[in-house]
């Protein structure tokens, strides 16, 4: 089921009009494939239950997604006791999570109101209008409190933009007499997460890139091996492997989505372009002493 979910995930997003990438077949992968339409870029994994999602995979989609600029985004069937509900945000380890009906929606421009949360499920809902339409009626934070049966504590927090139950929202909705959910923008489906996870550098050639003036992210689950940002330029880095033409593609792929330059770093090669990937090695890279000159021969090799 999951292999047809993914393949159905990636051909609806091509036909809204998304380019997508290849997917990524190389295991362990934090990520199944890379889709971008115009500012949107979306990093994608798919399961059919997300129970499967561990919090190893999770932190490397958030990173990864970051570092992008991207949304990350689970396609899910079910979890191991249920199915998965449609018009509605679900999370695991901070990784949104919908089904497939809910992304078509999406794509439509029919936005989730409701997320799951532990405790049931919650209505997103425009907090400026709730306060609006009071003010307007002369309804006091008390009235509303009583009408709602929530503290006026509670009510200050929900015009401020605090979800609340579904059937809190009902009342508050009902007694305003206006609709006073708000559709969720996929981009606000991340929205306040902030971490890092420090991750040591151990390939010799990626400590020569930090040495440049780069950050480098050491990755664990990607087809790419570090995520290197240099100057105002973000890389995709792979280090030479057995399978590293089948990596190739995949890379280059993947970069032209995601319009970011990749590089490969090798000991020693004598080949300057693998499947459309710069090639640079030790020897090149030790005589390379400002960032630019390293942007320079990677946009070259291009």
């Amino acid at each position: 089921m999951k292999k047809e979910l993914l393949a159905d995930t990636r051909e609806l997003l091509a036909r809204a009009g998304f380019y997508v990438s290849d997917i990524c077949n190389i295991r362990p992968s934090s990520f199944d494939f890379v889709a971008r339409r115009d500012d949107t870029l979306l990093v994608i994994k798919v399961l059919n239950n997300i129970d499967a999602l561990s919090e190893e995979v999770a932190n490397e989609l958030l990173l990864l997604a970051k570092h992008l600029d991207a949304v990350p985004l689970l396609i899910g069937n079910r979890t191991s006791s249920a199915p998965l509900e449609n018009e509605t945000l679900y999370y695991r380890y901070r990784v949104p999570i919908i089904t497939y009906d809910t992304l078509n929606d999406c794509l439509h421009g029919i936005m989730p109101i409701i997320t799951a949360a532990p405790g049931g499920f919650y209505a997103n809902m425009d907090g400026s209008k709730i306060r609006q339409l009071r003010e307007e009626k002369g309804i006091s934070l008390g009235q509303l409190a009583r009408v709602a049966g929530v503290s006026r504590r509670t009510i200050r927090m929900y015009e401020q933009g605090e979800r609340a139950t579904i059937e809190v929202a009902e009342k508050i909705s009902s007694f305003l007499g206006e609709d006073i959910l708000k559709p969720l923008d996929m981009r606000e489906f991340t929205e306040g997460y902030e971490f890092e996870i420090e991750r040591r550098i151990q390939n010799d050639m990626l400590s020569m890139v930090e040495s440049l003036g780069a950050s480098i992210l050491p990755t664990l689950r990607s087809p790419f091996n570090a995520i290197s940002e240099l100057l105002d330029d973000l890389l995709l880095v792979g280090i030479k492997d057995r399978r590293i033409a089948e990596r190739a593609r995949i890379m280059s792929n993947i970069s032209r989505v995601v319009e970011r330059h990749s590089v490969f770093l090798i000991e020693s090669s004598s080949k300057k372009n693998i499947e459309g990937i710069p090639v640079i090695d030790k020897k090149e890279l030790s005589r390379i002493d400002e960032p630019l000159g390293l942007l320079d021969l990677i946009r070259e090799r291009e």
